[in-house]
């Protein structure tokens, strides 16, 4: 009883995890957006449409594109 209990527990964990990644992203974007000095304002309103559209791919369901949407805003930090 208790190592199917332990089993629940791990499986339970695992899918929080997994579905919180694309909102630690979002978090990420959040972070760096408003705490990087450089960025410019035509870099800082692509970075911002391309999180609006992530945000809408998470309030349909879509977290693998919502995920994938916030992976491009991130790397546009490190373009310069």
């Amino acid at each position: 009883m208790k190592v199917k209990l332990l089993y629940i527990f791990f499986a339970v964990a695992f899918c929080f995890s997994v579905e919180a990644c694309p909102y630690q992203k979002m978090a990420k974007v959040d972070s760096k957006l408003y705490s990087e000095t450089s960025v410019n304002s035509d870099k800082f309103t692509k970075i911002t449409n391309l999180k609006a559209k992530g945000q809408e791919m998470l309030e349909i369901g879509e977290l693998e594109t919502a995920e994938a949407i916030f992976d491009k805003a991130l790397s546009l930090f490190n373009k310069n």
